[in-house]
């Protein structure tokens, strides 16, 4: 019975109510029934060059742009609706223009104003909250700080990367004095995991105080840094050191020991490429009696852009060992002396014996009889008279005698007359 009385005449029915639906618009549309509704905007502030130009500036201003002001509006329906839709004709400000006598460290209250944009006409403003704020007054400062990077997160064990370069190494911190006194550091931040190969990444740069909170309130001369990384290669190298002179009469080079032989370096593989050592300077053993031990800055040495990876290989030590030979003391007389070089008409006599060091390989050295021992003295040029002169031994090849002199004693010879002869 129901459903036959739902379905009689349904199309009439159906009319009905369109047209019902039509008339309730039309009515609304003519009527424009007045309705109230808040909205929240936030503050901005106007008219701050009338501070800035003479080198104030507001203390709280981001406290105040980050004040929320509701204000009440009343207008009709369909008009608060096209408000819902976009509320950017209404704006919230504090003007500032009033403050041309305002001094460092003043706090002044001033109003909050609310407009409405683009000629638009019948809303009413009911009310606004707040309707003033305080704005606190203090001279602008500036100081430039080191721009600091941050790695969030860990490369990879095996990933080498050269110290990265920025595109600005410093920052200008301005804004309130009592602010900028704040800011101790700048630092951007890179992720880790965006590190891959030769890149280029941006990093966000925020101030930060002495205990790493985020400083509100101050301008930065750049909002971000452009951080370079390179990757790097590691090769294994030689250390190369050769030796210049001799040790003094009766010592012998020894050993030379490198601390480290080898060492890691890093850089760029176009440079590792033809790097196959590292050559220290010369070391100059010139009549040295002992040991020779030099260090080396290993980063005086290696192309720039090369690094060595192991900090126990930035320096280089080096031992040049220096030993004694085998040396023996034998005496020489003046019998197994000739003399070498002699004028006619003079007579020389050599006296006595003197002890002569001489060095070489042990066995050698056993070889050698004193008593068979024979060398000259050269007297050439010497005059009549006492003198010391230096003897010369005939030894075998690979033995060296000490410096030793014996007395020769140089006359004329006695002139026999004609009658007596």
């Amino acid at each position: 019975m129901f459903q036959e009385m739902l379905m009689k005449d349904l199309g009439w029915k159906l009319l009905s109510i369109a047209i019902a639906v039509i008339m309730w618009f039309m009515v609304i549309n003519i009527n424009q029934p007045v309705d109230t509704r808040t909205y929240s905007k936030y503050i901005t502030l106007e008219q701050m060059d009338v501070l800035t130009d003479r080198g104030l500036t507001v203390k709280n201003a981001e406290d105040l742009a980050a004040t929320k002001v509701n204000i009440k509006i009343k207008a009709q329906r369909t008009a608060l609706d096209r408000l819902n839709q976009s509320n950017d004709w209404l704006q919230v400000s504090v003007n500032l223009s009033g403050l041309s006598n305002a001094m460092d460290g003043d706090s002044i209250s001033l109003p909050v104003d609310v407009e409405m944009l683009g000629g638009y006409t019948g809303y009413n403003i009911v009310s606004k909250v707040p309707t003033s704020v305080d704005v606190y007054i203090e001279r602008i400062a500036s100081k430039s700080l080191p721009i600091e990077v941050v790695m969030n997160g860990e490369l990879p064990k095996d990933a080498l990367y050269a110290e990265p370069i920025l595109s600005a190494d410093t920052v200008k911190v301005s804004g309130p004095a009592s602010v900028v006194e704040q800011v101790v550091a700048v630092r951007g931040g890179v992720n880790a995991q965006d590190v891959v190969g030769n890149i280029q990444l941006g990093a966000k740069l925020i101030a930060y105080d002495v205990n790493g909170t985020p400083v509100k309130g101050v301008k930065l001369s750049m909002s971000e840094v452009t951080v370079t990384y390179h990757a790097l290669n590691a090769k294994v190298i030689p250390i190369k050191v050769n030796i210049s002179g001799t040790p003094a009469q009766g010592y012998e080079l020894g050993e030379t020991i490198c601390t480290p032989q080898n060492i890691e370096i890093i850089g760029a593989p176009e440079l590792l490429a033809d790097l196959s050592y590292v050559q220290l300077p010369d070391i100059d053993i010139s009549a040295s009696r002992d040991d020779v031990r030099k260090s080396f800055a290993v980063a005086n040495y290696l192309p720039e852009g090369v690094t060595a990876k192991d900090a126990n290989s930035l320096t280089i030590q080096v031992n040049v060992q220096i030993s004694g030979v085998n040396s023996r003391e034998f005496t020489v007389h003046s019998d197994q002396l000739s003399i070498s070089g002699g004028e006619s008409g003079k007579s020389y006599a050599i006296s006595g014996s003197v002890k002569v060091s001489i060095t070489g390989e042990e066995v050698i050295l056993d070889s050698i009889n004193e008593s068979t021992l024979e060398g000259i003295v050269d007297v050439s040029g010497l005059p009549v008279g006492q003198h010391k002169v230096p003897i010369q031994l005939d030894l075998p090849e690979g033995i060296t005698a000490g410096n030793a002199y014996i007395v020769v004693v140089i006359a004329e010879d006695a002139v026999v007359p004609d009658n007596e002869s």
